[in-house]
């Protein structure tokens, strides 16, 4: 009985000691975590906004599908002071090829959990197991965030990229965006799109200036974009403020292989550009 206390005793421990940890990390995460500060005006959206503007009030996020900047929004704004807010929205946020971000929740999840509304409820879609990993992947971003000299609303842009758009490379990102695997166009996203109008409601109920931004593409991708996605983001635009950077960088260098993403040298130029923009609509 001894021996069977002693370990049980030692397990207790363990455990203890591990959770206590656990716990740490992730206190410390949300002390750097964006929604704990009050903003004015801030920059939404996926990689292409993260890459575009290096700037505090950046929250652009790799993969964010317009659920999960929704529900940013619901967030940074439950003081009621967002004043503006700046949305990448290109061609691509309206493929059906975003349905894999906005559903593969056990990847995406871990990033927006402490703001997806009502998440002790989520717990009843997932298995224990997924419920594990789920709190495996919260454990590695609080780690991550405590080791980290960066404040965790810099956003993910930390490293210089020195390689340039590749011709070919940029027609496989056209494919992967806007066609199936069989050749046929890729369906629009009905849940980006709803997702949008959502966004737009909502910025207009709780007076926000919602302004977009089209941001740039290197000028073959621009050209091999399907029509029917430039009428989808015409539609679903023409009665928001846009500003069309599609066009704003012509140089090779100014991206990356794929062509949808700008280069470290890029993105000095854009960020100087969007200065002036912040400046203008104060």
């Amino acid at each position: 009985m001894n021996r069977f206390l002693r370990k049980f005793t030692k397990y207790i421990i363990i455990v203890f000691v591990t959770v206590s940890i656990s716990f740490f990390a992730i206190f410390k995460y949300y002390q750097k975590h964006p929604f704990k500060y009050v903003y004015k005006t801030v920059f939404l959206g996926d990689s292409r906004i993260e890459y575009l503007y290096k700037n505090a009030n950046n929250l652009g996020c790799y993969s964010e599908g317009l659920k999960y900047t929704y529900y940013k929004i619901l967030a940074l704004n439950k003081y009621k002071k967002l004043k503006t807010i700046y949305l990448g929205l290109s061609h691509h946020s309206f493929s059906g090829y975003f349905n894999e971000y906005l559903t593969n929740e056990m990847e995406v999840l871990p990033r927006y959990f402490v703001i997806t509304p009502k998440p002790m409820q989520m717990f009843n879609e997932y298995h224990f197991l997924n419920l594990h990993f789920l709190f495996k992947k919260q454990f590695k971003l609080a780690w991550k965030s405590i080791i980290s000299e960066n404040n965790f609303i810099e956003g993910h842009f930390s490293y210089p990229f020195k390689s340039q758009v590749s011709i070919k490379k940029s027609q496989q990102r056209i494919k992967q965006q806007f066609y199936l695997k069989n050749g046929d166009l890729q369906p629009f996203s009905k849940e980006q799109i709803q997702y949008l109008n959502v966004i737009k409601y909502y910025c207009r109920d709780n007076n926000i200036r919602l302004i977009v931004i089209n941001t740039p593409v290197y000028e073959s991708y621009y050209e091999n974009i399907p029509q029917n996605y430039k009428q989808i983001y015409e539609q679903n635009t023409r009665d928001l403020e846009v500003i069309d950077m599609s066009h704003f960088l012509l140089n090779k260098t100014d991206f990356l292989p794929d062509g949808d993403h700008i280069s470290f040298t890029a993105y000095k130029k854009c960020t100087v550009y969007l200065d002036s923009i912040v400046q203008l609509n104060k």
